[in-house]
Order: structure tokens, then C-alpha cells, then sequence
């Protein structure tokens, strides 16, 4: 058995048929995040985002299933991956954590909050990010947590 990454890992701990996107429960949002993980080339990664984007956060509108991905997408942090994907990563959390609640029955009414809560329990990793890797989509992110002081300090720090 290869050995699995934090993120595979965190997936793999998630019931994901109990969680509910724009479509239905989470198993193709499981199957995507774990295809943009493994993402060999931009355009992979690129099917992969929409496989996410489209189901979890669908023109700002998030979905039950939100936290879950808010929480696997800062693990994919964590280790090593393309610069491909670390955008695309980027960006899946800039979109979830600018989003608003859906009016969905499944969504509870908290969503934004939660999903602000499960980046914030990965907020070194995504200074890290900010510090060492992808700055600018990095920032961004920090920016959607109010993390705007951190942001100017660390644009101070590193050139």
C-alpha cells in the first residue's frame, strides 16, 4: 500500500455519501478532490476544479459540504504537490470562503462560519503558503479570514 498523504488521509475519514453538494451527496466531490491530488498535468487539475467548484460552491451559493472540502484543501497544503494544483487549491478556498450559505435544506444556516473555522485550524500552513510559495493567491485567502495585518507584515517581511 502507497503511502498516503494528510490529505488522502482526511478523505478517507470523511463520510462523504452524508454530505450534501449542488447535486447530491459527496461522493464525486471525493472522487475530484482526490483526482486534483493527483493531478499529473494543468488540465487534470482544471477537470478536477470543476468536479469541486461546481458542486461545492456554485456561484457563491456554498453548500453542506463546503467545511469538509475547506478542511481537505488546506491539508493538501500540507505536502508537497505541483504549483498547478496549489493554485487551483488556492482558489477552490478563495471561492468557498468569500461564498454565502444556500438556501438548501441540508446547508445549515452557519456554513460561512464553519468553513472560516476549518481554514483558520490550518492558518500556519496557509502563512506558510503566503510566506514561501504561492504569496499573492495565498493573501488572498488570509484576506477572506481578516487576516489583513498578517497579510501587510508579511508583505513587509519577505521580498
Amino acid at each position: 500500500m502507497k503511502n498516503m498523504n494528510v490529505a488522502e488521509r482526511l478523505i478517507g475519514s470523511i463520510d462523504w455519501a452524508s454530505v450534501h453538494e449542488a447535486e447530491g451527496t459527496g461522493e464525486r466531490v471525493r472522487d475530484s478532490l482526490l483526482g486534483l491530488l493527483n493531478a499529473k498535468d494543468p488540465e487534470e487539475s482544471t477537470k478536477a476544479y470543476w468536479g469541486i467548484e461546481n458542486h461545492v460552491v456554485v456561484q457563491g451559493e456554498l453548500y453542506e459540504i463546503a467545511e469538509a472540502c475547506t478542511s481537505v484543501l488546506v491539508a493538501c497544503l500540507v505536502d508537497p504537490r505541483p504549483r498547478f494544483v496549489r493554485i487551483a487549491v488556492l482558489d477552490l478556498l478563495f471561492q468557498i470562503l468569500g461564498g454565502y450559505a444556500s438556501s438548501s435544506s441540508f446547508t445549515p444556516g452557519d456554513i460561512v462560519e464553519r468553513c472560516h473555522r476549518a481554514a483558520r485550524e490550518g492558518l500556519w500552513i496557509l502563512i506558510d503558503e503566503a510566506i514561501h510559495r504561492e504569496r499573492e493567491a495565498a493573501r488572498d485567502v488570509l484576506r477572506l479570514l481578516g487576516e489583513e495585518e498578517r497579510v501587510d507584515a508579511l508583505s513587509k517581511s519577505v521580498p
